[in-house]
């Protein structure tokens, strides 16, 4: 029988690519001064690894964190960059969400470096990020402003940065903290050579171990390519001419001189290499077994072949396996020689390739948000699909899809092309599925492209004379203009929709954009305008009889008239809300009707209505595990105690939020509470308590340069020390 394993300790989440150990030796001196970094009490928050290509600074990254994984409870998160792009903030907060389950995304861009700052602030996590060289300035800023208020809350999160050159400005955050890491000694590359020469070549390895030193200056990817290269040519002078005849760099060879030589070489040896590897230039963040099989092998040969090819492949060290994700990853200097000759593979590859992973495009609409995990290791081959898939649009139009978009395409019609081809009507086909897919992701998660994406979708379908689906995606584009902050561009945008859903009488789609422009209105301060769409959007849902939706517009109704202080009129609403998901069996539903009544009574001073409604809002919240629900409902009842000036519970219901903030660490959620301890505290008669909440209110305010709130919270404390 298998043996089970117990697990020892709570487990901890990561996504730091272990396979890169799989062989690893040497660096003993290195491993000990990264580890004393990560793990000290110094309270310097941030360290650095530099070093040339090749001279394996992720792989000892990965090293180093691993061997400290258990003084990061709190989680290990590794980010790079995604599709063919360079590294951008947003990754960061992609892949917090994707590893631990934040909502970064769903937060305006402004809010980024906050909303990362939180997650690091007071915890014990590991935060790591490789090949910054294609960072903004301002992005540069925002991680120096995070790395400086970490280091001055002296936490135990730590920000481990990989570059070939760190940024000076981050040089200078780091100082001593900065690791340049040159080749392995003569002693590692021998240990290096037992661990990782494939083994019919090791022993010729060995014996020549110290020409092979001199040859790579000991760089760790140099001498496994090197090692692969010997494979082919099996006898070590032959194969040590041919290297004496490449550039060298600070007296060893040239690491991308090396990386060309071994690709020729096997390409030669393997016929159907050369065009794997080129495709396998288009898997951004690797490709899993699968698609290497059926989209990156695919017409090249049989399964036979396949792996044989495939196992020749990463015994030279030219792709790396990891057999935790079940995926392959090329080597990065290996990426970027193959790169240059990329665009020889053509359109039709760059359209198979698009092809293949609008399944997994499609696979964010058809499960739940919850399991987005499972594909978003495909993101990076996604997103260059749908880079792709926009160039080609506007290769076909010969202008950007925006500015395409811009204009009244519904009532001009675009500028003419040969409609004819079956190639170009295919692509737009794909263009538009792909938009339509990722309009549902970006509802969510909000990528930095998808203004592009979404244009190119619906040039596409107005193109393809669909008309609806032309006006969802403008709608779509209405929907990340409000989410960036352009509030009346965005009307614009879903009015053009609302007109085209009017006169074709989609009344779902109707119904969605009534509700969008009534909360542009809100947030415009527009309340009565605002009210007029959700009952339009009411009006337009009642005729379709779907309860899930209708029970939506009444809270959306509710809310409205809560806005306008009509709070008779509000709990009318929620309380046909509440019937509706009382018998859909709707747990969120329910517990956001009881809040929102709350909400109303309690403008009304019926505290004791209030306080039952919110009760019964937190029941729910807590069988559904929901956090922010309860904390919500903590809140509330806090609140309605303080009203009812019944100060002993309001400080058990703030002090409970108080709890529930720190176990969270949400950061911002807790010094708001606080703040509202402090007001409890002051009447109460208790300057001295109320001073503390102020004080820590304050403090956390300031480690997240919020000036305002630290000015209010100063401005609190004034008032307590001329009650004193």
């Amino acid at each position: 029988m298998p043996t089970r394993h117990q697990a020892i300790g709570p487990i901890i989440r990561h996504n730091l690519g272990v396979y890169r150990l799989n062989g690893f030796s040497g660096r003993t001196a290195e491993l000990l001064t990264l580890r004393g970094w990560l793990t000290d009490d110094s309270g310097q928050a941030a360290l650095a690894i530099s070093g040339g290509q090749g001279n394996g600074k992720s792989t000892i990254a990965t090293a180093a964190a691993w061997n400290a994984i258990h003084h990061f409870p709190d989680g290990g998160i590794w980010v790079g960059a995604a599709g063919s792009d360079s590294f951008r903030l947003y990754d960061i907060v992609r892949t917090l969400d994707t590893v631990l389950g934040t909502t970064l995304t769903r937060v305006s861009k402004e809010r980024w470096g906050i909303g990362i700052l939180e997650q690091l602030y007071r915890r014990r996590r590991l935060l790591i990020l490789d090949e910054l060289s294609g960072a903004t300035d301002d992005e540069i800023r925002t991680l120096v402003e995070i790395i400086g208020r970490l280091h001055e809350s002296g936490g135990r999160s730590r920000i481990l940065l990989i570059d070939r050159d760190i940024n000076p400005e981050i040089v200078d955050l780091v100082g001593e903290h900065h690791l340049p890491l040159g080749g392995l000694s003569l002693a590692e590359s021998v240990e290096f050579v037992r661990q990782r020469a494939p083994h019919s070549v090791q022993g010729t390895a060995l014996r020549h171990v110290e020409e092979i030193y001199a040859r790579t200056g000991g760089r760790a990817l140099s001498m496994r390519l090197v090692m692969g290269l010997l494979l082919d040519y099996g006898v070590w002078g032959e194969l040590n001419s041919a290297l004496a005849e490449l550039p060298t760099y600070n007296n060893a060879l040239s690491m991308p001189e090396i990386a060309a030589f071994a690709v020729e070489n096997f390409a030669a040896f393997w016929p159907q290499a050369g065009p794997l590897l080129d495709r396998l230039v288009s898997a951004a963040g690797g490709a899993s077994f699968t698609a290497l099989g059926e989209l990156f092998w695919g017409d090249l040969g049989g399964q036979e072949e396949f792996q044989e090819t495939l196992q020749a492949l990463i015994q030279r060290a030219l792709v790396e396996e990891n057999n935790f994700s079940r995926r392959i990853v090329v080597q990065p200097v290996v990426r970027r020689y193959l790169a240059q000759g990329a665009v020889m593979l053509g359109e039709e590859w760059n359209r198979s390739h698009a092809s293949y992973y609008l399944r997994y495009a499609r696979r964010y609409v058809e499960i739940p948000l919850q399991r987005w995990s499972e594909i978003d290791p495909e993101w990076g081959n996604i997103h260059l699909g749908a880079d792709w898939l926009s160039t080609r649009i506007e290769r076909i139009w010969r202008q950007p899809a925006l500015a395409l978009v811009r204009e009244p395409l519904e009532k001009q019609g675009l500028p003419a092309i040969v409609m004819d081809s079956p190639e170009v009507r295919g692509d737009l086909l794909l263009v538009r599925e792909y938009a339509l897919a990722l309009a549902h992701y970006a509802f969510w998660r909000h990528p930095p492209g998808i203004l592009r994406w979404l244009s190119a979708g619906a040039v596409a379908a107005i193109a393809l004379g669909d008309l609806r689906d032309f006006g969802w995606l403008l709608a779509n584009i209405g929907r990340q203009l409000f989410f960036t902050g352009q509030v009346e561009a965005a009307i614009d945008w879903l009015k053009r929709a609302l007109r085209i859903f009017d006169e074709k009488d989609l009344l779902m789609e109707m119904a969605y954009v009534h509700t969008d422009l009534g909360t542009s209105l809100r947030v415009l301060d527009e309340s009565r305008p605002a009210l007029d769409q959700f009952w339009l959007a009411f009006e337009a849902v009642a005729q379709l009889g779907d309860q899930r939706s209708l029970a939506t517009a009444y809270i959306n109704l509710g809310s409205a008239y809560f806005s306008m202080n009509n709070y008779e009129k509000a709990i009318e609403q929620q309380r046909k809300a509440l019937r509706i998901a009382l018998r859909l069996n709707d747990a969120q539903l329910t517990a956001s009707a009881h809040n929102n009544m709350g909400l109303a009574l309690e403008g009304m001073e019926r505290f004791v209505d209030a306080h039952r409604a919110y009760q019964n809002a937190l029941a729910v919240f807590q069988q559904i595990a929901d956090e922010a629900g309860i904390s919500t409902c903590y809140n509330n009842l806090g609140s309605v105690a303080y009203a009812r000036q019944d100060f002993d519970e309001a400080l058990q219901w703030y002090e409970k939020d108080l709890a529930l903030a720190e176990e969270r660490g949400a950061w911002m959620d807790k010094a708001a509470t606080l703040h509202n301890l402090g007001h409890v505290a002051l009447e109460q008669k208790n300057s001295a308590q109320a001073r503390s909440y102020f004080e820590r209110s304050r403090d956390l305010y300031a480690a997240f340069q919020l000036a305002d709130y630290v000015k209010e919270e100063s401005e609190m404390l004034e008032y307590v020390a001329s009650l004193e």
